[in-house]
Order: structure tokens, then C-alpha cells, then sequence
């Protein structure tokens, strides 16, 4: 499986602030996003520019545009079977959480990108996996203990355990000792 923190993250000493500041500047310019700027939304999308690696973000203004879009924008102008590339629609109950202060949800954000690039990336992809791999994203960009509180307030399924699992063995128990 394809580690996003190793393929985006840069060692070169180019001024990142700057791309991070035309970045924020060009994503928040988008028509798509002005639902963000509108809904005062833009706080937890800065947090997470901050938190990813420069590679990403310059992925992300040419090769692969990314795009938030509520899903009330989605209704009639989405045909049965379009898929939706570099798009992340988003739902209801995380509009809900955007416009809470809490930590999740950056991590919510972050864990949605991280699952679209591997959709981009690998197809092929079991989608299990890909949901783990994204979390493996969010850690590695140092949001482990805000994907914790996400991942408490999902529903409880066995999707939700297996995740819990994965970042309890592999980044807690790896911190704490």
C-alpha cells in the first residue's frame, strides 16, 4: 500500500510558508469552497494546510485539484454511476462537526483527503484498507489523538474497531512506552 507521508514529503528548503500561503489562497478562491468561507469554516481547513507536507500541497494545486462540495450541492447535478474524482463530498452530520471547535475535526478533513488520494492512487485498493491507510495519513501528519476523538464519535460498527485497533497498536502503544 502506498505511504502518502513518504511520497508527498519534500527535503528541499523552499520557502513552504509561501507555497502553504498561495495554496490557502487558491483553495479558498475556488466557487466550490464558498460555502466554507460563508459558514466560517476556514479555521479547520487552515489547521490541516498546516499539518500537511509541502509535496501534497503542491500535488494538490496542479495534478490533483481537490475539491470539498456539501452534498446538498451534489442533488441533480450528479448522474447515477458519475464518479466523483478529486471531489469529497461532504455530509451532513460532518457539516455538523466543521462547525464545532473540536479537534476531530481537522482530523476528519485530513482523513478524507488521505482517502481520496488513495482512490486516485490505487484503484485497485481494498477500500478497508484504504480507510486504514488513510489513518495512517492523519498520524503521520501528527493528528493521532484527533483521529481518536473521530473515530469515538463514528457509530459503532466493525469497521470502526478495526480502525480504533490499528492506531491503538501502531501509534499509541508506540508513544507510550
Amino acid at each position: 500500500m502506498l505511504n502518502l507521508i513518504q511520497k508527498y514529503f519534500k527535503k528541499d528548503s523552499s520557502n513552504k510558508a509561501k507555497l502553504r500561503e498561495n495554496f490557502s489562497f487558491y483553495f479558498f478562491s475556488l466557487p466550490e469552497h464558498s460555502w466554507i468561507i460563508e459558514q466560517n469554516l476556514k479555521p479547520h481547513f487552515e489547521k490541516l494546510f498546516q499539518h500537511l507536507p509541502a509535496g501534497l500541497i503542491e500535488t494538490m494545486m496542479t495534478k490533483y485539484p481537490v475539491t470539498f462540495v456539501p452534498s446538498e450541492a451534489m442533488k441533480g447535478l450528479r448522474k447515477p454511476g458519475q464518479v466523483l474524482t478529486n471531489t469529497v463530498v461532504v455530509f451532513p452530520e460532518f457539516q455538523k462537526l466543521l462547525r464545532t471547535p473540536k479537534r476531530a475535526a481537522v482530523a476528519y478533513l485530513a482523513h478524507e483527503l488521505a482517502f481520496l488520494l488513495y482512490e486516485l492512487e490505487e484503484a485497485k485498493a481494498d477500500p478497508l484498507m484504504a480507510e486504514v491507510g488513510a489513518d495512517k495519513f492523519v498520524c503521520d501528519i501528527g493528528l493521532a489523538d484527533e483521529l481518536e476523538d473521530l473515530l469515538l464519535m463514528l457509530d459503532e460498527t466493525i469497521e470502526k474497531r478495526l480502525r480504533l485497533t490499528y492506531l491503538t497498536i501502531n501509534h499509541f502503544a508506540r508513544t507510550d512506552s
